[in-house]
């Protein structure tokens, strides 16, 4: 799909460098940790994050639907996360945000998901902890991939560590399993310092 992004024109894109081409790389820093180290390595090669002049999904697609869930332990900041990901939603018109409480066992129990409108996460930054309640554990993959398809989620954003990212990736599979269309946006966080 090719959707033009809705950003283009706005206060939000000025400047000519603000979209990214796809063929933009960033490399892994090339140094030697000693004199000594005569070695070859390998070296990683990532696609640049930045906003694209096109989209794979439309934002505005009615009745689509974006999710955020934390989950693993707390650290600073969890709310901050949570509110810039929703305003910036809203910036690209996606009309329908929840939030997941309970981590990743909260994604198949719908009663404890939230919208997370803009009167909701208003003032969530001035507070601690998540107002999505993080939690530890992990249903089935295949039990989460059906309800964020029964909900039509396309847009999921996973804030965790590096369990919570495995479980991301195993989610993913499953939708993809069951024919379910949907970016999976992983959001690392940590309070071990080991990202």
């Amino acid at each position: 799909k090719a959707v033009s992004n809705p950003l283009q024109g706005t206060s939000l894109a000025t400047g000519s460098d603000v979209f990214l081409s796809a063929d933009r790389w960033s490399a892994q820093t090339l140094t030697r940790h000693n004199g000594s180290e005569t070695t070859g390595r390998t070296y990683l090669q990532l696609c640049r994050a930045a906003p694209r002049q096109t989209l794979h999904f439309n934002p505005v697609e009615p009745g689509m639907a974006a999710a955020i869930v934390t989950c693993g332990g707390l650290c600073p900041g969890l709310n901050n996360v949570i509110r810039e990901l929703c305003n910036m939603l809203r910036s690209y018109g996606v009309q329908t945000i929840y939030g997941i409480k309970g981590g990743y066992n909260g994604c198949t129990k719908p009663e404890t998901w939230i919208d997370l409108t803009p009167e909701v996460i208003q003032d969530i930054h001035m507070q601690g902890g998540s107002i999505l309640v993080s939690d530890r554990g992990n249903p089935p993959e295949n039990e989460i991939a059906e309800m964020l398809k029964s909900k039509n989620v396309r847009q999921y954003f996973v804030v965790g560590g590096d369990g919570t990212h495995k479980g991301a990736m195993a989610g993913f599979r499953a939708m993809t399993d069951i024919g379910h269309e949907c970016a999976v946006v992983g959001v690392p966080k940590t309070i071990d310092n080991d990202i």
